[in-house]
């Protein structure tokens, strides 16, 4: 049985995952500066808002398109160039910052250009990890790559506060520059032989044909609806977790630092015991039993009013959200052939969007009306129903003319 860091034998993974760390630091590093530097140039609540609109737009608008790259043009070299330039837009912000040049529509600009660089390569990230690991190590992989998101969000703000405290945001700005030298020099020196689509077809050709193949595909067309579904009830805590804190728990922004940390401590401790689980369980049992986990967490967390019983519940899950997760994007991840892993994964991640965002909204509405306690404790019950239904109406086992489809489209990948 392969162990939860077994990836990290992998001489290239193992480079390619500290580098990234090492960049999703500077990068959440980045976004912190960005509001606080906002807030010294503007008293306008408005303006400082735009700071989060301007770095989650282009994710939104650009997936597809994305996607479509990181199947048209060789993924290591997309990377690359999309962190050169990531990596000159953030030493533009800090000559400017350090100049006092750095205005509103500057810093503005600069960000939304620095997540549409990032938004650019995400595909091709998530494409290039089954090309360096092998299957037994793919779900294992993945877990890694959340973790490096998890241990960067925690990490990043504070680094971030630290250093405009001691120095200025410009030294922030410098420091994210500086964070996406490491993957440049990593896929530069990895050597990729996977097939390309010929670019002469266009953009717009090859998301639709990659759109056109999800959807005819039976198993990855539920799959993709459940990353809708997880999300849309999963994000049910993430969006009144502030709520909960201030009100029920009566935490300061400390506090409420704390509750998030637990969130990934339990991302990380569900990486080591998913391996474990998967060697006694099929993938739909994990997902159930996830779903379980978090959903007791979740109503846990919702009716209590001591602090720590809420951070050990917010541990709890951060255990059921990341084994559900990991679960399904790996079954997701498997059947997607090389041609088409690109725009799959961009796919996935409108899914995954789709689902976090209409259901923040949704159930922010329902706390509003019904009380914070209430939404979760219903979101709970809903979160188990949903998994023992989805397990027939939309499950992870793929039919055998799923898999031959897969199959015979992978060994004819060159006709693309």
């Amino acid at each position: 049985m392969s162990g939860p860091w077994s990836p990290l034998r992998i001489r290239v993974f193992r480079a390619l995952w500290i580098a990234g760390l090492v960049s999703n630091i500077g990068t959440f590093m980045h976004i912190a500066a960005a509001g606080w530097t906002m807030t010294t140039l503007t008293d306008s609540p408005t303006l400082v808002g735009l700071v989060q609109t301007a770095w989650g737009v282009p994710g939104f608008l650009l997936a597809l398109h994305a996607g479509a790259f990181a199947d048209m043009i060789d993924r290591r070299r997309l990377i690359a160039v999309t962190q050169i330039v990531a990596l000159f837009i953030a030493g533009a912000l800090a000559a400017m910052q350090w100049t006092n040049h750095l205005s509103v529509n500057w810093l503005l600009i600069g960000t939304f250009f620095e997540s549409v660089a990032l938004t650019i390569s995400a595909p091709a990230f998530m494409a290039l990890t089954p090309e360096i690991v092998d299957v037994d190590h793919l779900p294992q992989a993945i877990g890694l790559d959340s973790v490096s998101r998890n241990i960067a969000q925690s990490v990043g703000p504070a680094l971030a506060g630290v250093v405009i405290a001691v120095l200025n945001p410009g030294a922030v700005f410098a420091l994210n520059a500086v964070s996406f030298i490491g993957i440049v020099f990593v896929t530069q020196r990895f050597k990729s032989t996977a097939k390309r689509e010929p670019r002469e077809r266009g953009v717009n050709h090859a998301i639709g044909e990659g759109v056109k193949y999800i959807v005819g595909s039976p198993q990855l067309r539920k799959v993709a609806l459940r990353f809708t579904v997880v999300l849309g009830v999963t994000s049910s805590l993430t969006s009144v977790m502030p709520v909960v804190a201030r009100k029920n728990l009566e935490v300061s922004a400390s506090g409420f630092g704390l509750l998030s940390g637990a969130l990934g401590v339990g991302s990380v401790i569900a990486v080591w015991i998913l391996p474990r689980m998967r060697a006694v369980m099929s993938a739909e049992s994990v997902v159930i039993c996830a779903a379980c986990v978090w959903s007791v967490g979740t109503a846990l967390f919702a009716n209590t009013n001591q602090m720590w019983i809420a951070v050990a519940a917010i541990l709890i899950c951060g255990i059921g959200t990341m084994a559900m997760l990991n679960t399904l994007i790996s079954t997701y991840m498997l059947q997607l052939p090389n041609w088409v892993r690109g725009r799959g994964s961009s796919l996935a991640m409108l899914m995954v969007w789709l689902g976090a965002s209409s259901g923040a909204f949704a159930w922010g509405f329902a706390a509003s009306t019904y009380g914070v306690s209430t939404a979760l404790t219903v979101a709970a019950g809903i979160n188990v129903a949903l998994a023992l239904i989805n397990r027939w109406a939309l499950p992870l086992r793929a039919g055998d003319g799923d898999r031959t489809r897969i199959t015979s489209l992978e060994n004819s990948d060159s006709s693309h």
